[in-house]
């Protein structure tokens, strides 16, 4: 089944997402995290198609009960006129549109496990700035500590006169006497 264009980009958000997300993490938890949500969404979707197979003629049943009760129920809304008759459906429309029904429910909890997944990467990918942000951080704090009065003690390196030059800084020189 083609997909819509919301779900062609969708899917293609996810998948650079992942992909950027594999590109960043540096740390074994942060792996293990992204392990375990890739692992978590796909055993959601296997069950969820699982059940679909399973489930199938129960969840064709209930969409046949809610497509018969949405023809049959009475909108009050303007009169109709004398001519137009309230046909029900035919079978083959009936089940036409529970089984769409059940396909399009099935496509939405697959699509809400897609977008619970995405919502795990973008805060693990957040976690992962934050953590790389607080690192340059510390690297930048740290040199800064250690850079720290460099630049006074070299000045003063340089201003310090050695006890030779003090002991001649007061004789002028020879004389000529």
């Amino acid at each position: 089944m083609p997909l819509s264009t919301e779900e062609a980009v969708r899917e293609t958000y996810r998948l650079a997402l992942e992909d950027n997300l594999r590109k960043s993490l540096k740390t074994k938890a942060e792996f293990d995290q992204y392990g375990t949500i890739q692992a978590e969404a796909a055993n959601r979707i296997d069950a969820e198609k699982d059940a679909f197979r399973a489930n199938y003629h129960q969840r064709l049943g209930a969409a046949r009960e809610v497509v018969m009760r949405e023809h049959t129920s009475r909108i009050l809304d303007h009169p109709k006129p004398d001519w137009a008759v309230d046909t029900p459906p035919s079978a083959d429309k009936v089940d036409l549109l529970a089984r769409n029904r059940v396909q399009a429910d099935h496509e939405a909890r697959i699509l809400a496990i897609r977008v619970d997944q995405t919502d795990q990467y973008s805060d693990l990918r957040q976690a992962c700035k934050d953590r790389s942000t607080r690192e340059t951080q510390e690297r930048a704090e740290h040199a800064r500590a250690v850079r720290q009065g460099h630049a006074k003690d070299a000045f003063n390196l340089t201003q310090k006169v050695s006890p030779h030059e003090t002991q001649t800084r007061g004789r002028a020189g020879p004389s000529r006497s």
